[in-house]
Formats: structure tokens, C-alpha cells, sequence
């Protein structure tokens, strides 16, 4: 069965300011108002006024509300012969890690992040121990010396180290299984859990142990979509990019198909969400298998990183047409506070597909989209 539900553009002040009115001039042609009456309608409209208000855990922004927040900078692109379909990136204690979509041997090439000088490959590919067939995402972890990747086809997360041992392969690697294999988008959440969300089920957030217990959830589904929605529906339509900081308990998730990203803080168990700029829930059909987006609705967040001060999210703004016409990459990168409040728009002279940033350093590294793919470098200051 197909359940077709067109676009919707939240705005539920308006909606219950044109209910409120609606209600009260029916009362008022009804009835001849005592004084008493009067005070107790005031009341009732102030208060249904009241609610309409933000929620303290919902940020709302519009592309009118950031225009006096932009930021251009440029780039200095460096092409690297070693790389070939370059996919993910990942800055960590001036290293530079780069993942292959269309890897050789190994998937993960190791540069000096401060000249970009090539250093060694790691991740050897395939399907022994120690290895791994594909490379879906790189995380930090827990180590400082060492990084994370995950094989969303082999469903695996695999450990390597900064530093060149002349072996590929993977120091440690976690195996999903039973429960904890539908989870996707792993994530350290400490040193003996991992941050997951979902393919089925109610929650948003589910954390589990190492050997695959099931430890906590946080967040609903439900009312996230208006509609009586399966749980894995509205699910599939908020899928994206999930990371988090172990150490400082927070974690983000950043939509593909909707303007929508989250925050979520382990200890108070709290989640904020940003809406925005177009603040729309696209057209989609509900099957079995999830959600079907219509092709016409632009697309969100293709990457987001969550830095320790600041969270980044690459915005792409432009439907399946717009891309073929106008070729791939963005341009828009925002910049949010830890509480989801935009602090600043960074407008890029060089479209990317995907994105690592040094805080220290100042510095975001992109992957180009052109017919050479390279490393291309942002140098940028907030506080300006």
C-alpha cells in the first residue's frame, strides 16, 4: 500500500492563530459576551498563543534569518596522484585520512596535515581478519593514536593505527551480530559502547556494548512526521550522518532528505532539533521497506562534522535536476552552536562533496567534485 503525502511546510503558530481565530469569532455569533466572559476568552487566546511558541529543544531558521550570517572563503585545491575516488575524510592529530570508494589494495591513504605529504596506506581490503570490503565511514574513536572505519557490507568497525607499522590490516575489529547487526552508522559513544541508530524500531539513538547488548535508547520517532507513519519510515527519511565526541557525550545527526539535524546530549538525555533553512518535509510514498522521496525535493545535508566548539553541516539545497544541470558538490556549509543556534554561513568558491575540519587550525579540508578529484583547503575565522 502507497501513502502519498505532500509537502508540508511547518509553521504551527500560523496554524493555531487561524484555529484560535476561527473559534472565537463562532463563539463571539453565538453568545452575548458579560465581561466575564470577555476575561475568560483573553485568556484562553493567550494561552493557545503561548503554546505555539519553540520548544527550548526545537531551533527553527530560515535562509531571510542567516543572510547577514555569510561568510565567503576560498580554497587552495592540491591535487594528490595517490588518490583515485577519494569518498571520506578525517582530521586527527595532524593527520589527514582520506577513504577510497574504489579502492586498490587498501582504502585509506595517511597524509601529513600540515603539507598534505603522503605518508602510507592502511586498510587492507577484503574479507580475512584484519580486513574489511568497503570503507562507508572513518571515525576517531577513543585512541589518540588510532582511527576507526566501518564496512557497512561486512558489517564490520575496524581499528588502524596513525602511525606506519607496514601492515594493513586492522589492530582490532567489533563483528555485528544478532540485534546490534541492524544497527548502522556506528559511532563510539565510550570506551565500551558504540552510538548506532536503526534500520527498524522506535528509537532514534541506540547504544550498545561492544559484544552486542543492547544498553540504552533516546528519542522518539513518533511525531516527528505529521501521520500515522511506521517507526521505519520515518526513520529512513531522517537517515544521514551520524557522529559523535565520546568525551564530551554528544553526538549529531544530520538528514539527507530533510533539513533537519540533531543534537544529542548522553548525559541529560536531551535532543535538539534544527529545522531550516527550508524548514519542509519532501513528498514520499511509505512502503515497506521505508520511505520513497520524490526526486523533485531538494536534498539536505550531504556531510556534517561535530567539532568540540562548533557543528558543521554541508547543505545541498538542489533537486536531482538541478544536480545532473548543474553538476555535484556544494557550496553551503553551516556553522551551529552546540545548543543549534547558526553562528555562520560559510559560502565555498569550490564545490565539495564531503568534509573533515581542524578546529585548532582553522582549516576544512574538502574532496573536490571535479573531473580530477583532489583535496581542496579552507582556511576560515569565526570571528570575523
Amino acid at each position: 500500500m502507497y501513502i502519498l503525502v505532500r509537502k508540508m511546510r511547518k509553521n504551527y503558530c500560523a496554524i493555531e492563530s487561524i484555529g484560535c481565530k476561527s473559534h472565537y469569532f463562532l463563539f463571539w455569533s453565538r453568545f452575548i459576551l458579560s465581561a466575564g466572559n470577555l476575561f475568560c476568552i483573553l485568556v484562553i487566546l493567550l494561552g493557545a498563543c503561548n503554546s505555539s511558541k519553540d520548544k527550548p529543544n526545537e531551533k527553527i531558521f530560515t535562509w531571510n534569518s542567516i543572510s547577514s550570517l555569510e561568510k565567503k572563503i576560498y580554497g587552495e585545491k592540491i591535487v594528490v596522484e595517490e588518490l583515485k575516488m577519494p569518498k571520506r575524510l578525517l582530521y586527527k592529530n595532524d593527520k589527514l585520512l582520506i577513504t577510497e570508494s574504489a579502492p586498490g589494495n587498501n582504502f585509506v591513504h595517511v597524509f601529513d596535515g600540515k603539507n598534505l605529504k603522503y605518508l602510507f596506506p592502511t586498510g587492507a581490503v577484503g574479507y580475512g581478519p584484519g580486513e574489511m570490503p568497503n570503507a562507508w565511514t572513518i571515525e576517531s574513536g577513543i585512541d589518540e593514536n588510532t582511527f576507526w572505519v566501518y564496512s557497512l557490507e561486512g558489517k564490520v568497525f575496524s581499528e588502524y593505527g596513525l602511525k606506519n607499522v607496514n601492515d594493513s590490516k586492522a589492530f582490532t575489529q567489533v563483528r555485528q551480530k544478532e540485534d546490534f547487526y541492524l544497527a548502522m552508522g556506528l559511532t563510539w559513544s565510550s570506551d565500551s559502547t558504540f552510538m548506532t541508530f536503526l534500520v527498524r524500531g522506535e528509537d532514534k539513538f541506540v547504544e550498545f556494548s561492544t559484544d552486542g547488548t543492547r544498553v540504552k535508547s533516546y528519542g522518539k520517532w513518533k511525531g516527528l512526521v505529521p501521520g500515522n507513519f511506521e517507526d521505519h519510515v520515518i526513520a529512513d527519511l531522517h537517515q544521514g550522518k551520524l557522529m559523535g565526541d565520546p568525551s564530551a557525550g554528544k553526538f549529531i545527526k544530520a538528514s539527507i532528505f530533510r533539513d533537519h539535524l540533531e543534537i544529542l546530549d548522553k548525559k541529560s538525555g536531551q535532543i535538539i532539533g534544527i529545522n531550516g533553512p527550508e524548514n519542509s518535509i519532501p513528498e514520499f510514498q511509505a512502503v515497506d521497506a521505508g520511505a520513497v522521496v520524490t526526486s523533485d525535493h531538494p536534498l539536505a545535508y550531504m556531510d556534517a562534522f561535530l567539532g568540540k566548539e562548533h557543528i558543521f553541516g554541508l547543505y545541498s539545497g538542489k533537486t536531482d535536476k538541478e544536480i545532473r544541470e548543474q553538476g555535484r558538490g556544494e557550496t553551503d556549509l553551516f556553522v551551529f552552536d552546540l545548543l543549534g543556534n547558526v553562528k555562520a554561513v560559510l559560502k565555498l568558491d569550490t564545490p565539495i562533496s564531503s568534509f573533515t575540519v581542524d578546529e585548532k587550525g582553522q582549516r576544512i579540508f574538502g574532496i573536490t567534485t571535479d573531473r580530477e578529484p583532489g583535496v581542496v583547503v579552507f582556511d576560515y575565522n569565526l570571528e570575523k
